[in-house]
């Protein structure tokens, strides 16, 4: 869908596009920060390969990629993102029953934590995806382009994380939007 400038912060986005790579850089007062291009299928596109592209197929392969990885403030951005498209938008995090509120409280869960391994993580949050995200559709340009900037905002890193929730929903976009995607 070409670039996208936003200001935050005394920080600016450009060019977050995923029509014909996933390319992101980023400027800030402190210098210009670059997040890779994905020219080749990503472990996220494999992820999706012989499933429907929809957002919530996007959540579980990005499940399934770094499930293990507990579950951050980054990824609530970007999962409240892909839900409010999936849902048609409301307020997600006071719902109580949607999956951004279910990984809002596990954020907060995991800030009192000390043991990694006790902590939520993004396979727990996406168990029970299907039950909690009742609509759905196909992932559009709009979708990974919003979705990327979400989580871009929202990282400490200035950075996607890699086969996490924003690459997955590139992936899935690009999956629907191949030619060759008629027999997945």
């Amino acid at each position: 869908m070409g670039s996208t400038t936003t200001k935050k912060d005394s920080a600016s986005l450009t060019n977050v596009s995923v029509e014909e790579h996933f390319s992101i850089s980023q400027s800030t007062s402190r210098g210009q920060y670059y997040a890779g291009q994905t020219e080749e299928i990503s472990t996220a596109a494999e992820a999706l390969v012989g499933r429907s592209t929809t957002l919530t197929e996007a959540l579980k392969a990005a499940a399934m990629n770094v499930g293990r990885k507990p579950v951050e403030t980054t990824d609530v951005a970007a999962i409240k993102e892909v839900e409010a498209r999936a849902v048609g938008g409301g307020d997600l995090e006071s719902d109580g029953g949607g999956v951004t509120a279910v990984a809002s409280r596990a954020v907060a869960r995991n800030k009192e934590i000390v043991n990694e391994n006790e902590k939520t993580n993004l396979r727990d949050v996406m168990a029970e995806i299907d039950v909690r995200v009742t609509r759905d559709r196909e992932v559009t340009s709009e979708d990974a382009e919003a979705v990327v900037q979400a989580e871009l905002t929202h990282s400490p890193f200035n950075s996607i994380i890699p086969g996490g929730v924003a690459e997955s929903v590139t992936a899935a976009y690009k999956l629907n939007s191949s030619p060759c995607n008629t027999s997945l």
